[in-house]
């Protein structure tokens, strides 16, 4: 896939009227935003938007509240990809250095993913709260996960819970829905895209 994409993964009943949808997005998204076009496609992805460059992360949100709002009142579900969004991503691979990190990453399937996010920026505060998990850091990352959770240690299944508690009860009343998966032995890999921080969606660590 090459970079400065967003790709959409459409989940039916009803895919061929919010790929109609997405089809008359186009001409709106492309006057608002630094994209050179919406693709209907077949294969991997079934509905691709090619930015003219890497995508910053205001504009980006802005697509992901353009499309929410598009697949109002259906039953369909969507998940989303942007190749050339963060200057540091995350691998799930072994770390051959034995640095033993733990992630929870979390993929959302909206609508509605861009009020998911917002709310699942307020899980490290609440499962705070609990006593129960320290030193959990959080992050933005619209790429092939949609959040990440970094562990200072291995957490506990106690700790797994609490975590799956607070999403829960933050992103249920947003009818979006998630699935957690927690890695360990992952490892970071950087890749310079461009300097994406924002005070908004955090950068990556």
């Amino acid at each position: 896939m090459q970079e400065n994409t967003t790709n959409l993964r459409i989940y039916g009943p009803q895919m061929p009227e919010a790929i109609k949808r997405l089809h008359d997005l186009e001409k709106k998204v492309i006057a608002e935003f630094p994209i050179e076009r919406g693709e209907i496609n077949i294969g991997k992805y079934d509905y691709i938007y090619h930015w003219e460059k890497a995508p910053r992360p205001e504009p980006l949100l802005a697509l992901i509240e353009y499309i929410d709002e598009a697949f109002a009142g259906l039953p369909t579900r969507y998940s989303i990809t942007t190749e050339g969004y963060h200057t540091r991503r995350v691998t799930a691979e072994a770390d051959r250095m034995g640095s033993n990190t733990t992630f929870s990453f979390v993929r959302i399937h909206g609508p509605s993913i861009s009020k998911a996010l917002r709310a699942i920026e307020k899980v490290v505060e609440d499962v705070e709260t609990t006593n129960t998990i320290q030193s959990l850091k959080s992050s933005v990352l619209v790429g092939e996960w949609d959040y990440a959770f970094e562990w200072d240690h291995y957490p506990t299944m106690d700790e797994i819970h609490d975590l799956l508690a607070s999403v829960d009860k933050l992103v249920g009343p947003t009818g979006a829905l998630y699935k957690i998966s927690t890695l360990k032995n992952v490892y970071r890999t950087e890749k310079h895209v461009d300097d994406h921080t924002s005070e908004n969606l955090m950068a990556f660590l």
